[in-house]
């Protein structure tokens, strides 16, 4: 069967992620071709690619989709020339309309940002902070923090929006965390450079020792590597497991790969590990499909399956693993459970 595999092209390297659980198919006679097309990071190329490839008919499904923008162009194109899309990188809760084909392998951010202000309010936290970015995702999510608070008697001390570029987001920390407002906590719902720029300012300029949390999202392998002691004790709702530590036979695998590949330092990516389960999750569907077609391939995602030792198992919503775990950046720099 011929595979879509529509990526932009990030830095974990999820060419290598996706082709090596594909390499593992070659050995019982299944053969899948990686057809790799690189986006820009622009929503409308997204679009675009994945019209395309809806219209070529050996084509059996895309994945690698990153971003929520992204998706909400390119998902309609795919739903309606009939391409399955298996894992996208966004947990937006708009997505998850249970559209024929389109199938999620990581938690929504809603129930990711619900998990998080428990968090908060078990670790007696009771005056929350929020920065979040000037967006369709900000505004929601910021929403959503303001409801789950309100639920758990949290209370919100400043909603403060920042540009999504991030290019005021120290102005937004300095607002949110003002000596006034008497914030025991800091969340930050914004992109991986603006939540560390503003991280930084928090701690050195403001001096905020208080806990500060981020979006699982922030949570690649320049933030898993990084040594920064600003980010000691940062903390997030992961949406998969540790790969440098879990014990499934899937981040056994990953981590041989990440040796193959010689890049050791990626088993320390979240966002990779992610790309190498959507990888898995296909190959594992085609490998037990009767004939390599789309509806082939529908139907082996339709029970449950066991990848890797990680259960898949989709609802009627079309999301098949709900993993939640909170993280945080420890002292040696790595993310630790």
């Amino acid at each position: 069967g011929k595979v879509d595999l529509r990526a932009a092209l990030r830095s974990e390297n999820p060419e290598a992620a996706l082709a090596d659980a594909f390499s593992r198919a070659k050995g019982i006679g299944v053969n899948i071709e990686a057809i790799w097309a690189d986006d820009e990071a622009k929503a409308e190329n997204t679009a675009k690619l994945v019209e395309q490839f809806a219209r070529d008919q050996s084509i059996v499904a895309t994945t690698g989709i990153v971003g929520t923008p992204h998706a909400k162009a390119a998902v309609p194109r795919a739903v309606a020339g009939g391409l399955p899309v298996v894992g996208i990188r966004s947990g937006a809760a708009e997505l998850r309309d249970g559209a024929k084909g389109v199938y999620h392998l990581r938690a929504s951010y809603t129930d990711e940002l619900t998990n998080m202000v428990k968090v908060i309010h078990g670790a007696g936290l009771e005056r929350l902070a929020v920065v979040y970015s000037d967006d369709a995702f900000g505004t929601a999510a910021a929403a959503h923090v303001t409801k789950a608070a309100a639920a758990l008697g949290v209370q919100l001390v400043s909603n403060v929006p920042a540009d999504r570029s991030g290019s005021n987001v120290v102005a937004a920390v300095s607002q949110a965390v003002a000596p006034a407002k008497q914030a025991s906590a800091l969340l930050m719902l914004v992109l991986e450079g603006p939540m560390i720029t503003g991280v930084a300012h928090a701690r050195r300029a403001l001096s905020f020792v208080n806990p500060v949390f981020c979006m699982s999202f922030c949570a690649t392998k320049r933030l898993a590597e990084s040594t920064e002691q600003n980010l000691v004790g940062l903390g997030l709702v992961s949406a998969f497991p540790l790969p440098r530590t879990d014990l499934s036979v899937l981040a056994e695998r990953f981590r041989q790969s990440a040796q193959t590949w010689h890049r050791p330092g990626v088993i320390h990516s979240l966002t990779a590990f992610e790309g190498f389960l959507y990888g898995s999750v296909l190959t594992s569907s085609l490998m037990r499909a009767r004939e390599p077609s789309r509806q082939g391939l529908l139907t082996a995602l339709a029970p449950p399956q066991e990848v890797g030792g990680i259960r898949v198992d989709f609802d009627t919503r079309n999301v098949g693993y709900h993993y939640l775990q909170l993280v945080y950046k420890s002292a040696t720099g790595v993310l630790r459970a």
